[in-house]
């Protein structure tokens, strides 16, 4: 059985690594396998290819942005890699993504109180 090992993911680049200062600002902390790693890996690797995907569809003018199926693959994209980072983060990592209300839940419904008084 692999045991876990504490890895730092930055978000923005989607560097998985073992030391926070490799010239990195890491977004989260997480404790993983190596076999989990991979599998984030993998997840970053699927967004790149559906951030292309955005990319190529804004280069066409008469394309609306509400209805892009590239648009929803990214998003999905982005909501597996949250997903796994919560599933494998420390408390402060889950606390993070619950309050950002990227997966869609919350645990404490004022949260999100600033954009329900929008509505």
């Amino acid at each position: 059985m692999e045991s876990k090992r504490t890895y730092y993911v930055d978000i923005s680049s989607g560097d998985i690594l073992q030391d926070p200062n490799q010239n990195a600002s890491p977004s989260f902390r997480i404790f993983a396998t190596p076999t989990e790693v991979n599998e984030l890996k993998m997840l970053f690797n699927d967004n790149y290819d559906d951030d292309m995907s955005t990319m190529r569809r804004a280069q066409v003018p008469f394309r609306q942005y509400h209805n892009s199926p590239e648009d929803d693959q990214y998003d999905q994209s982005m909501k597996n890699i949250y997903s796994m980072i919560y599933k494998l983060g420390d408390e402060e990592a889950r606390r993070h993504i619950i309050e950002i209300g990227v997966l869609g839940h919350t645990s404490d419904s004022h949260l999100r109180e600033d954009i329900e008084n929008l509505k």
